[in-house]
């Protein structure tokens, strides 16, 4: 049981999450995780600044990131009712450029919580990947594998592939964990819908999944308008596949998606990030007028 909190201080841009502790496996399983943020330094992970470590409680301090996360940008309609097509291009880049950066670590490093809660942006709506709980050191031995004792909570269930619905299933961890989350991740970064938002039941959900339903791809969803649509539904479609070694690697996205970054103007990338800021002002002060 632990009971967790968040001391965010903009000033001097940091957040610290302190956590009371009440067993010796929840301090050992956070300091994991400010091990592993400490070793996967690069420019689109979450860094972790420094840890502070007391007798009743734990904490990690990190980067304070201005812009919350990626689900608060592509829910938050009110704020941000436009986000500029090379924006979501670019965000969709670099969460891809850190995924596959975690996934060549020696040895490599499987994050296995993908969502758009752990997609934080900073203050240029540059990409943070963040929360590393459940990820996972990848190895040869199968008693190193994944093998939960109960599932996850119904909200990342729909981020994660078929194959790992069975926690009683022992299976090598792998790769192919992420790129589904990234699968879904494209596909809800492109609509701007929550996915399976219709489903109240996750069983419902594990079981359309398990019998290779996916989300909708048609134009009621993905319009038509979306530059390079048929590129991303292909890329979607291929990166949820029900069968694991039928997904890409996020190195294949990479060079799938470099070209079409490119083929956007840095001008057009400059003025969408200037866009949203400008959005997020005008809707603080609509919000603070009905406070007032």
């Amino acid at each position: 049981m632990v009971k967790v909190g968040v001391l965010t201080i903009p000033s001097i841009g940091m957040v610290m999450v302190f956590v009371c502790l009440f067993s010796l496996s929840d301090r050992n399983h956070l300091l994991k995780e400010a091990e592993i943020l400490h070793k996967a330094r690069f420019s689109y992970i979450l860094p972790i600044l420094g840890i502070c470590n007391e007798p009743e409680f734990l904490g990690i301090v990190t980067e304070y990131m201005t812009n919350g996360s990626l689900n608060q940008l592509l829910h938050g309609k009110d704020v941000y009712p436009d986000i500029p097509w090379c924006l979501r291009f670019r965000i969709l880049y670099e969460i891809a450029l850190g995924v596959n950066y975690l996934h060549n670590m020696n040895p490599p490093l499987l994050h296995h919580d993908l969502k758009t809660q752990n997609i934080l942006l900073d203050d240029e709506f540059h990409v943070k990947i963040a929360d590393f709980g459940m990820s996972k050191w990848r190895v040869i031995s199968m008693s190193q594998s994944r093998s939960e004792t109960s599932l996850p909570e119904g909200g990342t269930i729909v981020y994660m592939p078929p194959e790992d619905y069975n926690p009683s299933q022992k299976t090598r961890a792998s790769v192919k964990h992420d790129i589904y989350s990234y699968a879904i991740i494209m596909w809800e970064v492109m609509s701007r819908k929550q996915p399976f938002e219709e489903v109240i039941n996750p069983l419902q959900i594990m079981y359309s999944v398990s019998q290779g339903q996916r989300l909708d791809l048609s134009e009621e969803s993905l319009s038509m308008d979306i530059p390079h649509r048929m590129l991303i539904i292909r890329l979607i479609g291929s990166g949820w596949a029900q069968n694991p070694d039928e997904r890409p690697s996020f190195l294949k996205c990479l060079i799938d998606l470099e070209p079409v970054l490119r083929s956007f103007d840095e001008i057009a990338i400059l003025e969408a990030v200037i866009l949203l800021k400008r959005s997020k002002v005008s809707g603080f002060c609509y919000s603070h007028e009905l406070v007032k």
